[in-house]
């Protein structure tokens, strides 16, 4: 059923294309082989007909190529390109439509600014992190061991994340998670319920000034970073030294 709606949608289109064309070319050539002295209005009706069937079908085929470009990325599960990270309620809005049963695991550096953004106690309007593990998401944080840090991030772990994290599990031992791999970071990566945020991380470069690309998570581009993770998060340590 599935490859039979496929084949539909796919052919339809083309189909429809051709007909167009054929039409065109149909009343083209009895526009030529029409004598010039025939009928003013016959002349005028085939060349309105031929030239107007030559337009909807170069129209057509315009947005049969932009909707299968678009079909495309949907296949994939592109969503939407951010030029950078710096907006917090976007990501506010992403866990906050999380629901229990959901995950939420973040791959990054140090995930202060996570932790100071979204489950600052002392911030009422910054805790949705703390509000998903009350409603029952699971967080994970996976992060670099030390030995990959460099200052200012070896610094804000230590200072910032630890203390936050401890306080973290404290309230929320089952659902809350941190665990640590022992290799360069290089990939950010924000899973939220259905939604997958992927983008580089920089040497020197806050991760708020770097680009990122928003996916669904059952597209096909995204399925190697929900591997990635799901090995790195095997491989990895409780222990961050």
């Amino acid at each position: 059923m599935k490859m039979l709606k496929h084949n539909f949608v796919v052919n339809t289109p083309r189909l429809y294309l051709m007909t167009l064309i054929l039409a065109a070319v149909c009343f083209s050539v009895a526009l030529y082989i029409t004598d010039d002295k025939a009928d003013a209005r016959l002349l005028g009706v085939l060349s309105g007909l031929a030239s107007g069937l030559v337009i909807a079908s170069l129209q057509f085929l315009t947005q049969y190529l932009e909707q299968k470009t678009l079909a495309e990325y949907k296949k994939h599960g592109l969503i939407e390109f951010l030029t950078n990270r710096k907006d917090t309620e976007y990501y506010r809005e992403l866990i906050g439509s999380t629901k229990v049963g959901d995950k939420i695991i973040v791959a990054g550096v140090t995930c202060n600014r996570l932790l100071d953004d979204f489950a600052n106690t002392k911030v009422p309007q910054s805790q949705n992190l703390l509000e998903a593990l009350a409603r029952g998401v699971e967080v994970t944080l996976l992060l670099p061991k030390i030995s990959y840090l460099e200052e200012p991030n070896l610094s804000d772990f230590k200072n910032k994340t630890l203390q936050k994290a401890e306080e973290i599990t404290n309230r929320y031992p089952d659902k809350f998670k941190i665990y640590y791999y022992d290799f360069e970071p290089s990939h950010s990566i924000f899973l939220a319920g259905s939604r997958c945020l992927v983008g580089p991380i920089f040497k020197n470069k806050s991760s708020k000034e770097t680009p990122a690309i928003s996916f669904d998570k059952d597209g096909l581009f995204i399925k190697p970073y929900l591997d990635y993770i799901q090995e790195t998060l095997k491989g990895a340590s409780e222990k961050y030294d």
